[in-house]
């Protein structure tokens, strides 16, 4: 019994002593191996340069300090990613593919021009020339205050589509142009109060027969045939 006993420890400590070379080796060969090549899969409008910068892991980096959760959030925070995958082979290539944020308008103030989403926050893109159908906003800080509005539009999906630009007055309303060269001026509050009265007038002969509506008094429009 004795002796089946030394073996059975003896033949323990081999086995861990096998497995902690196994290890040591395999760390070794992980420190050897580096991530060679981040490639960005899918981006249209995000900057590669942006992209990169914005992650933790980095090409040249040791497969052994690879960290997927990390990587995971570091995706999350971005508010330009819809959804994303990514894969690391053993070959050193770690493959990022993306699903970009469909902007919802550009803003433009002065010189500068960036897309946002619904929410109004900015996202980092490349503008590029963009067709007409994509919004145009205009004013300081009009991304702060567009939110309500937008989720109220989107409620009347055959207005938001007919919309060319939207500007922002602060302290005194909205004016939306629309692609017809019609246009409406519109309050701060109540604003989806007035929308529906707007609305009604659409469906109305009036809309026909006027090109500039006002309806920033509540309960009141003022309708004239002046150029927006």
């Amino acid at each position: 019994m004795r002796i089946f006993i030394i073996f059975s420890l003896a033949l323990i400590t081999i086995l861990a002593a096998s497995l902690t070379i196994k290890n040591n080796v395999l760390k070794e060969i992980f420190k050897k191996k580096k991530i060679k090549i981040i490639e960005l899969i899918n981006n249209d409008k995000i900057s590669k340069d942006y992209f990169f910068k914005k992650i933790s892991v980095k090409e040249g980096q040791s497969f052994w300090k690879f960290n997927p959760f990390k990587l995971k959030k570091d995706l999350e925070n971005f508010n330009e990613i819809k959804n994303f995958t990514f894969y690391l082979n053993w070959s050193g290539i770690l493959q990022i593919e993306i699903d970009e944020t469909e902007p919802f308008m550009i803003w433009i103030r002065d010189e500068n021009a960036n897309y946002i989403d619904l929410n109004g926050s900015i996202l980092k893109f490349d503008v590029k020339n963009e067709k007409d159908s994509i919004i145009k906003l205009f004013g300081n800080n009009a991304n702060l205050e567009i939110s309500e509005l937008n989720y109220i539009l989107l409620k009347k999906e055959k207005t938001l589509r007919s919309i060319h630009s939207i500007f922002y007055q602060n302290n005194i309303g909205w004016k939306i142009i629309f692609h017809n060269n019609k246009c409406v001026l519109l309050p701060l509050k109540k604003l989806e109060k007035v929308l529906d009265i707007f609305q009604d007038i659409i469906k109305s002969e009036l809309y026909s027969q006027f090109n500039f509506f006002d309806l920033r008094v509540f309960r009141r429009v003022y309708m004239s045939n002046k150029r927006c």
